[in-house]
């Protein structure tokens, strides 16, 4: 019983550490995949909603930030590169991954 807990934990430490590191390095090129995705001030569901993504959106991603338990990317604001904004990164995905 005690193998099967431990050998259960470990799979669930890969399993949770292969989905978060999407991203090895930085800057680094991403895609949307979902649609009306807003991207923030902050990352935070809280801070001001400065625009929208949509499906197969390519973004350039400088940066990321965990929020508690979720995942946020600082991107380029697609209508302004000279500066960078906030999206969840639930709907962000490396660009040989789409």
């Amino acid at each position: 019983m005690r193998k099967i807990l431990a050998l259960s934990l470990i799979i669930s430490v890969i399993l949770c550490g292969i989905s978060e590191a999407v991203f090895r390095s930085f800057p680094a090129d991403g895609v949307c995949t979902g649609d009306y995705v807003r991207y923030r001030s902050r990352p935070s569901t809280n801070s001001k909603i400065l625009g929208r993504l949509f499906e197969g959106d390519s973004v350039t991603v400088v940066s990321e930030r965990r929020v508690g338990k979720q995942i946020w990317y600082e991107i380029y604001d697609p209508n302004d590169e000279d500066r960078t904004v906030w999206v969840s990164g639930q709907y962000i995905v490396p660009e040989d991954e789409f």
